[in-house]
């Protein structure tokens, strides 16, 4: 099954994939089967128990027996155990449930939501981090959402039946089946819960690899630059702390693109593809460390003066800035901030309002955005003719 890296660079280059190159689709189900039980920090005697009754029951179907299972679970704990940030994680979890959606037979997905749903009720408790990956998994293995409906529909049943509507698990069922009614792809964004999802919020950031990275900043500034068509110059200009001083680099530039096939479109995405890779290989002059900071400020307004265009004149409103992080395995995308708006738009919590706000995908905000390198080329071409009416 060769390509399997391509279509999940997270899973593996953490090496969760395991044999799961080589069909052997154990790994990835060990690995949400992980992601259940770990998500309040700790793994219960029934959630334990849990998992042996179905590596037994399932451990042919998805591997070399139940052995292979607990093996599994021990080689992910390892995994673990050296360190994998939030938004890594949240990648991993998001790149598992595609996994299952694109390359697991109808046997086999009918298989992963029951192993999924019994396990999340194993302690008879659904926390928010359980439900939304049972969630994805079953609109990963489910496309209509009639059905995703009747599927959760007869697991309330199931619930109330043996407790009661008044049960922790039925009420918190009842409150995810409100929001797949309301907004179904909204509800996605619950995956990014953090280990302790029984409190509110702590949602990590989008994680990009440095490939979408720069393909995603390219984009970013096309979008704006389209917005502010009579500006002297659309400017992308990156900043972080440097020892005792601050670095700065121009990293794209566009002044009065004329058409889709204009010149500096591909020559901004060469410079911004190059730079990340070498930001990912430290082989830049100012090298960007991990755990580094650094904000990108996007600006060019139809009513520059000339000294507006070199530089950002944060005086101004409408000045885009991007915070981010560089991280080992890629960059983290944590908030927006617009100058004359007091408002900073956390991602991906605020990304459907960010959208509206700045007239963007959301799905570019919200950790959707590709993966595969075709379909990303087919967002640029695409984007790319927004200036044909130039």
């Amino acid at each position: 099954m060769l390509g399997l890296e391509k279509k999940y660079p997270m899973l593996f280059e953490k090496d969760i994939m395991g044999a799961a190159n080589m069909g052997v689709f154990a790994p990835i189900v060990v690995f949400l089967m992980d992601r259940i039980m770990i998500t309040d920090n700790e793994v219960t005697s029934e959630e334990s128990d849990t998992f042996d009754q179905l590596s037994n029951e399932y451990g042919d179907l998805f591997g070399f027996g139940s052995g292979n299972f607990t093996m599994e679970l021990m080689r992910i704990g390892n995994i673990y155990g050296d360190y994998i940030s939030f938004s890594e994680d949240a990648r991993m979890t998001w790149e598992a449930v595609e996994f299952v959606a694109s390359e697991f037979d109808e046997e086999q997905k009918k298989a992963m939501v029951d192993i999924l749903e019994r396990l999340a009720t194993s302690d008879e408790y659904l926390d928010k981090k359980e439900m939304s990956i049972l969630y994805a998994a079953v609109m990963a293995c489910y496309k209509e959402i009639d059905v995703v409906n009747t599927v959760f529909s007869r697991f309330y049943e199931r619930i109330i039946k043996i407790h009661s509507a008044d049960h922790q698990m039925a009420q918190a069922l009842m409150h995810l089946m409100n929001l797949i009614a309301d907004d179904p792809k909204s509800v996605k964004i619950s995956i990014l819960g953090r280990p302790d999802p029984r409190a509110e919020g702590n949602i990590p950031p989008v994680l990009f690899t440095y490939e979408e990275y720069a393909d995603w900043i390219l984009l970013i500034s096309l979008i704006r630059a389209s917005q502010q068509r009579k500006a002297k110059m659309n400017h992308t200009r990156v900043y972080w702390s440097a020892g005792i001083g601050q670095a700065q680099k121009g990293l794209i530039k566009f002044i009065n693109l004329d058409s889709s096939d204009d010149d500096q479109i591909q020559e901004a995405l060469d410079f911004s593809r190059g730079w990340c890779d070498a930001v990912k290989n430290g082989t830049g002059n100012m090298s960007l460390p991990d755990e580094q900071i650094f904000q990108t400020f996007l600006f060019g307004d139809d009513d520059d003066d000339f000294g507006d265009c070199m530089l950002p004149n944060l005086t101004k409103s409408g000045i885009w800035k991007i915070t981010c992080k560089k991280i080992s395995s890629g960059i983290e995308l944590h908030a927006f901030d617009i100058t004359g708006d007091s408002k900073t738009y956390w991602c991906p919590e605020t990304a459907k309002e960010l959208a509206v706000k700045i007239d963007l995908d959301r799905d570019w905000l919200n950790g959707n955005f590709p993966i595969e390198q075709n379909e990303r080329d087919e967002i640029i071409s695409s984007t790319r003719a927004l200036f044909n009416d130039a």
